[in-house]
């Protein structure tokens, strides 16, 4: 490809090119970035296209560097590092971060997902005030009941600013002492409806989606619906049956084994007005969100 001279190229190719050298590997890459393989890829051809080079050699070992790759390694570590010495200038900054933010989010989310983090929220930013508006009902954020929303699916309402930021699995958790010593696996509609089930009532069927279990739904061992995952979860402990529970809520509780693969698996986003989003302390909150979800959920 044609060399370009004077190239000026984007931060994150080079931090995918970065990511790419030292692992040798896009998917171990894309792992540690928290993107899609496809992301990677996409991105190294955009910053070889930028600087008219092949930087790697593509082999059934993984990605090797060329000479040219070799040639910018020291440069791009030496741009790495000022990117943290900026972060670590604005970090210093955000600290002085006044105010308060307010965030939707189910209470499942709220309680077992973002209360556990909020000791590193408060070490960062010691100044803001977090307001956790928790509910069933999704608050409009175009009429500013709300700067911040974490939710599923996607809102439908045009005009936000929205960005997936995980995924949440649901699966069957039944308490040790229901199990006892036999070995429970539930994996079809057969085997569901031999089991007294606690479910979600129908406005929720997104979180138990699977065919297979939508067909056991309809017989008499349902024995509880609920729009509560805190309801679910407690009688889920309680014996009572086997419950339908985010992955992310029931592996807190050490009380509790899962007896089937996902039977849904959905996206989160993260949703605010355009408005809102030039809010410095709204940002913090923003980037503090995004960065808990890399590994909180799924």
């Amino acid at each position: 490809m044609p060399l370009r001279k004077n190239a000026q190229p984007d931060w994150d190719h080079v931090r995918v090119f970065l990511a790419v050298a030292r692992s040798g590997r896009v998917a171990v890459a894309a792992r540690r970035l928290g993107v899609q393989h496809t992301t990677i890829s996409r991105q190294l051809a955009t910053l070889e296209t930028e600087l008219g080079a092949q930087l790697f050699y593509r082999t059934a070992s993984g990605y090797l560097l060329t000479a040219a790759g070799e040639s910018i390694l020291a440069t791009a570590e030496s741009m790495e590092q000022a990117a943290v010495a900026i972060g670590a200038r604005i970090s210093a900054t955000l600290g002085k971060l006044s105010g308060r933010v307010r965030v939707w989010m189910p209470p499942e989310f709220a309680s077992d997902w973002l209360a556990p983090e909020l000791p590193k929220f408060r070490t960062r930013y010691p100044g803001l005030e977090l307001l956790v508006l928790v509910g069933t009902r999704t608050l409009d954020l175009s009429r500013a009941e709300t700067e911040l929303a974490v939710q599923g699916p996607r809102p439908v309402q045009t005009g936000l600013v929205t960005l997936r930021i995980g995924r949440s699995a649901m699966r069957l958790y039944a308490s040790r002492a229901f199990v006892g010593r036999k070995t429970l696996r539930i994996t079809d509609a057969e085997s569901a409806q031999k089991i007294p089930l606690l479910v979600y009532t129908p406005q929720f069927q997104v979180l138990q989606k699977a065919t297979w279990f939508q067909a056991a739904l309809s017989g008499p061992n349902v024995v509880m619906q609920s729009n509560s995952t805190h309801l679910l979860l407690s009688a889920a402990q309680a014996s009572v049956g086997v419950a339908v529970l985010p992955q992310f809520v029931a592996r807190r509780y050490d009380d509790l084994v899962a007896v089937s693969d996902v039977i849904s698996d959905n996206d989160m986003w993260l949703v605010t007005h355009p408005e809102f989003r030039r809010d410095p302390k709204v940002r913090a909150v923003a980037d503090f969100l995004k960065e808990i979800a890399k590994t909180g959920m799924i």
